[in-house]
């Protein structure tokens, strides 16, 4: 009976692995373990444990079912084949639960799938933290799978070549039988309806609590099997029919007249977009003083939309909003399924074909996250990127800072000779690690920010000066919000608080637009304002047509946000529950929250 009792110890340490990995995060994330409290953070081991026990099942099943044979077979090779499994179970536990530590700080959600949007890129990625830092997870993931695996050597392997062969007796394989329906059970979560799920663990108001609850390994493998499934069957809600008619309902009034801002149907055309440069630094929108000084002056000399939602937390997912006018997705990047994108337009791709020259600007390595990809399948033309600078320019762990290539878009404005053209240009010193040389705040996040922000302040000083600025219309808006202040909640509607302001001699009128709207309206509010068809984009609505319903939406990790000028829900998709809601006409409004997402899937389905 040794075997049942070697099954149920490799069950017993990968659960305590998982368990103990749980304190180590909440002590790794201090400063909000502190602000739940002691009961809460109490509360969070107590939930998680099922989730642990569901990925100690999944861990244990191979083991169990190689006991399960050498009942019948003597042999060193079971242990020679439990060795190897052991270690390769112990180190990929390891590189999940370690990075996961220091993921959790920049992306407030729990390690998933979406970590292999990044992964073939794996130098561009490790540029988000420091070099020591880097160091310190790598021996850390190497100590904690020599912890793992010395102990399974030790208590168990090592043992296993000196059992005997069971023989006729079928007890013992009767027994292991047993156990390994059992450890199904456990993994299924239950006998119940309901299996294990994230949600699951989920107990709190403070959602800091039920992610301290997630199991990263069990996270990870929920995620990668939602990531294969079918497009057409994710997020149904309701019947087709009453997804569309509220869907329907979103799109403006078809009688009202759009208001023409531009004084010719042609301009040139230049989109910056702020690397992680929310609302929340932003003094002219209610954020952080001083921070950015220049664009808050700008705001009140040009165009300003001052409620503007990101639909996401990624700038892959942000440039296909802004761009394509397509809201993002939950656990998926539509710019990762070149099969996808390459069947969608975009503005690039729509001006493209009506003459304008398309280029695009970055001072990093477009491949990163198929941003390439993408940008090549909607027509752009010319994409400067980090190879096309010296070497002695690529001063950021990123490739070259703001203040090489906001000169560098200067340039190719003054030298172009083809109109109209549309260049769009992605900032890159505000993106984590913060390496700027600008040190006015004690948040590094802050000065990379400051840094941009008069980076963006003398590009435009210098811009005006220009010929080219009297037929010019120039974007500035972010690809989306950093997660400032750090307690903030990931999924928050501050977290997405945007703007967008439009600049230029191409304006004729000024002032601020309060209309609540997101990052994927864009795309149409400028083709109308070109006179261009915008059926094309059916996510995208022109903010500055006189029926334009208000309207609001972005997306986390399986879950949504929606805004109206009197309702915000914010609702979770894995406990299938309402987060936060506020207004009278709520479930209304989760309602229509949900038919958006669930005919935005159904749209992805058939790209």
């Amino acid at each position: 009976m040794k075997r049942t009792l070697y099954i149920l110890v490799f069950f017993a340490l990968f659960l305590l692995f998982s368990v103990l990995m749980r304190p180590v995060f909440l002590l790794w994330h201090w400063p909000m373990s502190a602000e739940a409290g002691f009961s809460g953070c109490l509360g969070a081991i107590k939930h998680g444990f099922v989730m642990d026990m569901a990925a100690a099942g999944y861990l244990t099943a191979l083991p169990a079912l190689l006991m399960l044979v050498s009942t019948f077979f003597k042999g060193r090779i079971f242990a020679v084949v439990l060795k190897i499994y052991a270690f390769i179970a112990a180190l990929i536990s390891a590189m999940i639960f370690i990075p996961d530590l220091e993921l959790y700080s920049f992306w407030g959600f729990r390690i998933d799938a979406t970590v292999f949007n990044y992964i073939d890129h794996p130098a561009e990625a490790a540029a988000s933290v420091s070099g020591w830092t880097v160091a310190a997870l790598l021996a850390a993931i190497a100590l904690w799978t020599y912890i793992q695996y010395f102990t399974i050597d030790r208590l168990i392997i090592r043992k296993v070549s000196a059992l005997p062969v069971s023989g006729k007796k079928i007890i013992e394989p009767c027994f292991i039988l047993i156990l390994i329906a059992c450890v199904a059970i456990v993994c299924r979560g239950g006998i119940t309806v309901s299996t294990m799920n994230v949600g699951r663990v989920y107990f709190s108001d403070k959602m800091y609590l039920n992610h301290a609850a997630v199991n990263p390994l069990f996270n990870m493998l929920a995620s990668i099997g939602h990531s294969t499934q079918d497009f057409g069957k994710m997020y149904r809600f309701m019947p087709d029919e009453e997804a569309t008619a509220a869907f329907e309902s979103l799109k403006n009034a078809p009688a009202a007249a759009d208001s023409a801002v531009l004084k010719t149907a042609r301009p040139n055309l230049v989109f910056v977009i702020m690397e992680s440069c929310g609302a929340s630094v932003l003094e002219a929108h209610g954020g952080a003083k001083g921070v950015m000084p220049c664009l808050s002056r700008l705001s009140e000399e040009g165009l300003f939309f001052r409620n503007m939602t990101a639909n996401s937390f990624r700038t892959d997912r942000g440039l296909a909003a802004i761009l394509a006018g397509f809201p993002a997705q939950p656990n998926m990047s539509i710019i990762k399924f070149p099969n996808k994108t390459r069947n969608l337009q975009s503005l690039p791709s729509i001006l493209h074909d009506k003459g304008y020259h398309t280029s695009y600007l970055h001072g990093g390595d477009v491949d990163f996250a198929n941003i390439k990809s993408f940008l090549v399948s909607q027509k752009i033309t010319d994409i400067t990127r980090d190879t096309d600078f010296p070497v002695r320019d690529l001063l950021n762990k990123w490739g070259a800072p703001d203040h090489i290539t906001f000169p560098r878009l200067l340039e190719q404005i003054k030298e172009e000779k083809r109109e109209p053209y549309l260049k769009i240009f992605l900032t890159l010193s505000s993106h984590e690690p913060f390496e700027v040389p600008y040190h006015k705040f004690g948040e590094p996040y802050l000065n990379s920010v400051a840094y941009t922000d008069s980076c963006l302040g003398r590009f435009v000083s210098e811009l005006r000066l220009l010929p080219e600025w009297d037929n010019l219309l120039l974007v500035v808006l972010p690809d989306h919000a950093a997660l400032f202040p750090s307690t903030m909640a990931y999924n928050s509607p501050e977290r997405h608080r945007a703007y967008m302001l439009w600049l230029g001699g191409a304006l004729k009128q000024t002032g601020n637009i309060d209309k609540i709207c997101m990052q994927s309206d864009f795309a149409a509010t400028l083709l109308a304002q070109l006179g261009i068809d915008t059926s094309p984009l059916p996510f995208s609505r022109d903010i500055l047509n006189g029926g334009f319903k208000e309207f609001g939406f972005y997306d986390f990790p399986d879950g949504f946000g929606a805004i109206t000028r009197t309702d915000t829900v914010v609702y979770d998709c894995n406990s299938q529950t309402l987060v936060s809601r506020s207004g009278a006409q709520t479930d209304s409004l989760l309602a229509t929250g949900k038919a958006f997402l669930q005919k935005l899937f159904d749209c992805i389905a058939g790209l």
